[in-house]
């Protein structure tokens, strides 16, 4: 019975949706089956849903991909109360698409966690969905909660999870429908992209795919995307097949096309699936196929699309378009995301958020700071409690300060008794330059107390709006690029100094000669993170696999690497001339001379912990991280090296890059990553001065940085220049008595 219904569903969503091809899920065997889990933290909800004083309604947001077909669905809540509602008729009802699922009562909820299950019906979980909670009491005695100073009624942990069966359906060959099915953006499970090549790809293809693989980062934003490789095979599974013409991959062909080919076929293990061709000859062909593709413009039942050749406009230095303005100060209402307004509503809710992404190589000297201009407006004084009102400022998790309603001071007071109006409602903060990051969060909560004699119901009205005005802006006008280099943490947060043209016109993308799938899918994480990071795609990046045709494919170039320990050959040639070096597949530090120690003395680089990184690489048996250092082969230029003690290894580092903690963590020029001990970096080499300052400030700031030899310089100029006056003076004083 229940098949049969699935059935009808299916030939009902093929009348309502002609654009797509979906399969019958009865007639074929072939078809596959999903076991899928999310949980709260996986919607976005990392800290759960906690009910505060009066507030009665909470809702999440999730999505599915649309070429999966729900049949079974079940979620468990994990709750935790406080005692208050011990002895309530409070129960949360749960609703999922506006439809009630399930009711809990809260008299049963502890104040440790508690697990409960409620079946969800199949048929009321789409593509798009919305989960919401609420709490109802016959009595309303909620108010009466809140009056007793019960701050904390109900908390669904971020554990709680909903488990779903589905089954896949097909969808037509059509690139109109591009990602889809290759990625689906509603899809919150991060099911990974799938990447074939040839078993003898070139660097053309992986230049392709990794301008394509940035192109998915653009769009994935903050949830990133992973990838999966396979060479010489296809996968049971969607998949985008980069190659050229007449290659044989498993058991498919790719077409003879004299010109660039994109063409969406059905995949021959399973026809459900899909397969989308990019097919070229040379590198300019395949990198005007993925322009092409990443305009997403085709014509509705496209299927095969022949490629004209076209010009691809290159980027200018600091041009990404995700990176706040450097020219002039930057509205927050500019910065807030999409469907975010400027107001808080009621007494209880969330804080503001502002998201923005900078170049990290901004330079200020000391004492100086970034001015953050915030105008702000609270509810009325009959409303709430002035003196105890505060709105909480907060930048990258450092709080800033807690703003007033009323101005402070003795004659503000006076003022304020006699009836006169003293709101602040304008401030402006300082923001030290080493606060700002490439990825950075202002967050503003109005944290508003209600008038102790206010009606609960008044106190969650939403018509109690708090307010930031369109006028609040940060300044970062009068910053300059000027940092050193290498520095990973710029790496990690910005892909710098690759990003500095974000097309990557200026950098290398260099590996192995016949780089491993693992290598190629640590590559594509990279330059996803890139694509995210800077809103632009790698059209223009430069591919080496193994060794280069001449040195002079890597002279004035950044050069961001992936390898193993492993590939020693390739290690070697990499590290040549750098602080590292390769033995018996081990990653080692090279010792320093006593004279380079010297030098580096003088410099000011007295904080080098070459040692410590030397016992560390030789302790560590399995390990993964990143290396960094001046490139061999043009001064000024930074080498990055993904790489690791194996494979295996190295492939942890995408979901390394995704916890918050490991990527605070790196910095310096060398960072180890292990199961056991997380992130440790060092500064193994002295760093290099990259960017930009009028030669006047370039010499104040050599001379602040190397503070030992100026003053040593300065001992020896003063030595010989009173030597040589107290010499002629010696003379002159020996001639006048001689004379005499």
């Amino acid at each position: 019975m229940r098949n049969m219904l699935l059935t009808i569903l299916v030939a009902w969503l093929s009348v309502l949706l002609p654009v797509k091809a979906w399969a019958s899920v009865e007639e074929d065997s072939s078809v596959q089956q999903y076991q899928n889990k999310m949980t709260l933290a996986d919607m976005g909800y990392v800290k759960g849903i906690v009910f505060r004083g009066g507030q009665k309604d909470a809702g999440v947001m999730f999505s599915l991909p649309i070429d999966q077909l729900v049949n079974q669905a079940q979620m468990t809540l994990d709750l935790r109360s406080s005692t208050s509602l011990m002895d309530s008729d409070v129960t949360l009802q749960v609703r999922v698409n506006g439809e009630p699922v399930g009711s809990i009562p809260l008299s049963s909820v502890q104040q440790t966690a508690n697990s409960y299950q409620l079946n969800v019906p199949a048929l009321l979980v789409s593509s798009r969905n919305t989960l919401s909670f609420s709490l109802i009491s016959e009595q309303d005695n909620l108010c009466a909660q809140n009056e007793d100073n019960r701050a904390e009624q109900i908390e669904i942990l971020p554990s709680s999870k909903l488990e779903l069966s589905a089954q896949q359906l097909g969808i037509a060959a059509d690139l109109n429908f591009f990602p889809n099915p290759f990625w689906d953006a509603q899809d919150m499970l991060d099911s990974p992209i799938q990447f074939v090549f040839p078993q003898s790809l070139t660097a053309e293809q992986v230049s392709a795919a990794a301008a394509l693989s940035s192109w998915f980062g653009v769009q994935a934003t903050y949830r990133g995307v992973s990838f999966e490789v396979t060479k010489g095979q296809l996968p049971l599974s969607n998949a985008i097949v980069f190659g050229a013409p007449g290659d044989k991959i498993g058991d498919l062909t790719l077409p003879n096309a004299e010109q660039p080919l994109l063409q969406v076929v059905a995949n021959p293990r399973n026809s459900l699936y899909k397969l989308l061709l990019v097919v070229a000859k040379d590198q300019h062909g395949l990198r005007s196929a993925v322009h092409r593709l990443a305009r997403l413009d085709f014509e509705k039942q496209t299927s095969r699309y022949v490629v004209e050749s076209e010009a691809i406009a290159k980027s200018k230095p600091y041009d990404a378009p995700r990176w706040i303005s450097t020219s002039e100060p930057v509205l927050l209402s500019e910065l807030s995301g999409q469907g975010q307004n400027m107001v808080a509503k009621g007494i209880w809710h969330n804080s503001l958020d502002y998201s923005f992404r900078a170049a990290p190589d901004l330079f200020l000297w000391d004492g100086e700071t970034i001015p953050l201009n915030i105008d702000y407006s609270f509810p009325p004084d009959a409303l709430i409690d002035t003196e105890h009102s505060f709105l909480n400022v907060v930048f990258n998790g450092k709080f800033l300060n807690d703003l007033p309603v009323n101005q402070r001071g003795i004659l503000e007071q006076l003022w304020r008794r006699l009836g006169g109006d003293t709101r602040q409602e304008t401030a402006l903060l300082p923001i030290q330059p080493y606060m700002i990051y490439g990825d950075n969060q202002l967050s503003l909560y109005f944290d508003v107390k209600p008038q102790a004699d206010l009606p609960c119901g008044s106190s969650m009205d939403s018509n109690i709006q708090s307010r930031i005005k369109n006028s609040s802006s940060i300044d970062l006008s009068h910053t300059q690029h000027f940092s050193l280099l290498p520095n990973l943490s710029f790496f990690v947060g910005a892909s710098f100094p690759f990003s500095r043209l974000a097309d990557y016109s200026g950098t290398v993308l260099w590996l192995p000669a016949n780089p491993s799938n693992e290598q190629l899918k640590t590559l594509f994480s990279l330059t996803a993170r890139s694509g995210a990071a800077t809103g632009t795609v790698i059209f223009q990046n430069h591919v080496i696999l193994g060794s280069p045709s001449s040195s002079l494919e890597l002279e004035h170039k950044d050069i961001l690497a992936v390898s193993s320990m492993k590939e020693a050959r390739f290690n070697r040639m990499l590290l040549t001339n750098s602080p590292f070096e390769e033995q018996d597949h081990m990653l080692r530090v090279k010792p320093q001379s006593m004279g380079d120690k010297l030098i580096s003395w003088l410099q000011g680089n007295w904080n080098l912990t070459e040692q410590e990184a030397e016992r560390y690489f030789s302790s560590n048996e399995s390990w993964r991280g990143f290396i960094s250092f001046e490139s061999s082969w043009s001064e000024n230029y930074t080498v990055v090296v993904a790489t690791a003690s194996s494979d295996q290894q190295l492939v942890k580092l995408d979901k390394d890059l995704k916890v918050s903690s490991i990527n605070a963590a790196i910095r310096g020029d060398a960072t180890v990553i292990t199961d056991d001990n997380g992130a440790t970096s060092f500064q193994v080499a002295p760093q290099f001065p990259s960017g930009q300052l009028p030669w006047y400030k370039m010499a104040i700031w050599y001379a602040n940085q190397h503070s030992a030899i100026f003053a040593l310089l300065t001992l020896i100029v003063s030595s010989i220049l009173g030597f040589a006056i107290y010499s002629r003076l010696q003379r002159k004083a020996e001639l006048r008595l001689n004379e005499e």
